[in-house]
């Protein structure tokens, strides 16, 4: 994938900086370029000084302008993202069963050795952000084509994998509708840390096309998913992106989710900026509504570092009054940060999907 900008912007630019140029050289001729002769036909001196303050005044407007103009033409602004996959993105697309060579292949199968048949692992490269991802699917038991389905997306689907097999109970059990289940990783042997920084924060306008944009309508294509009824979820680094990604969803994201799980979220986190309270009061300017369910976690060993700072948001959340918003939030006594996912997601997914009466 060349890296660059695209032809029509390079050459809309090139054409900005000429104009720019040209308007400089003649106003610099204006200023300086005055032969003695002229100067010396001049009746009126006065005249030439006070034209030549008008002209310098003239340049250095126009110079502050170009400056300007400079200054708003960021990367995100100038990156282009297609509203649906791309030629190369769809012949990039393989769909078989798990591989053995996932780096916790051996725990799943361990949980539930059918899980090798019912997990489906999905590679697909994604061009804006010019990288592959992998991802895993599990349909619900008895799974019936004509049916459609929920579809709970979770991010981080390196260490989501053993959820699959262990929520899958959940609807053999009856406890919550059978629901579609989808986890979002990466190729064997990336840096988990650093890729998860550029998806979840440096990158996170273009993570959140490439899951609207092309992960999840191919999904709609190839299984009876319900538009009406879709999950995204999200802990740690994933809490912060899936705050973005619910104060984008009427934006970036087509409303495309209807349910948020918000778990850890890492407030230091920020994207070109933006922390979360950033991106709420930016939502708040705009909108009144915000007509999601919505359930928050967090564990109660975590500390000041997660504890106060979700307390005081989810306080300001209630205080806003959002029109349409259901939320819950639980503090999971006991849990770390790096075990209160497994009995949150439950909770959620009984919020979101539980069946009434068991």
């Amino acid at each position: 994938m060349p890296h660059g900008l695209p032809d029509a912007i390079r050459e809309q630019e090139e054409g900005f900086f000429l104009g720019i140029m040209s308007r400089t050289s003649f106003l610099l001729f204006v200023f300086y370029g005055t032969s003695e002769e002229d100067k010396r036909s001049c009746t009126d001196m006065q005249n030439m000084l006070i034209t030549r303050r008008i002209s310098l005044c003239v340049l250095i407007g126009v110079l502050v302008s170009m400056l300007s103009s400079c200054s708003t033409l960021g990367p995100s602004e100038l990156k282009v993202y297609s509203p649906e996959l791309l030629p190369e993105e769809r012949a990039s697309i393989t769909l078989g069963k798990l591989s053995p060579e996932h780096m916790y292949y051996q725990e799943v199968t361990t949980l539930d050795p059918k899980c090798a048949d019912y997990i489906q692992e999905l590679s697909i490269y994604d061009a804006e952000i010019n990288d592959t991802f992998v991802v895993h699917i599990s349909l619900p038991p008895d799974y019936q084509e004509g049916q459609t389905y929920p579809m709970v997306v979770m991010t981080d689907g390196v260490w989501r994998l053993s959820d699959h097999p262990e929520l899958r109970p959940m609807m053999v059990d009856g406890e919550i509708e059978p629901v579609i289940l989808v986890s979002i990783g990466y190729p064997v042997g990336y840096d988990h840390d650093e890729i998860r920084v550029r998806d979840l924060n440096t990158e996170a306008e273009s993570y959140l096309h490439f899951v609207v944009d092309n992960l999840v309508p191919y999904l709609s294509e190839i299984f009876p998913v319900d538009p009406e009824n879709m999950t995204l979820t999200g802990h740690s680094r994933g809490g912060f992106w899936t705050i973005f990604a619910m104060f984008n969803n009427d934006t970036i994201g087509k409303n495309t989710f209807q349910n948020f799980y918000i778990g850890s979220p890492y407030f230091p986190s920020e994207t070109k900026g933006m922390h979360i309270e950033d991106l709420e009061k930016a939502y708040y300017a705009r909108e009144k509504d915000l007509e999601y369910n919505v359930y928050f976690a967090v564990g109660g060993e975590e500390g000041n570092e997660y504890i106060p700072p979700l307390n005081a948001f989810v306080g300001l959340l209630e205080g806003r009054n959002y029109a349409g918003l259901v939320m819950e939030y639980d503090i999971y006594e006991g849990c770390k940060h790096d075990t209160v996912f497994k009995p949150s997601i439950r909770e959620a997914l009984l919020m979101f999907y539980g069946v009434e009466g068991v």
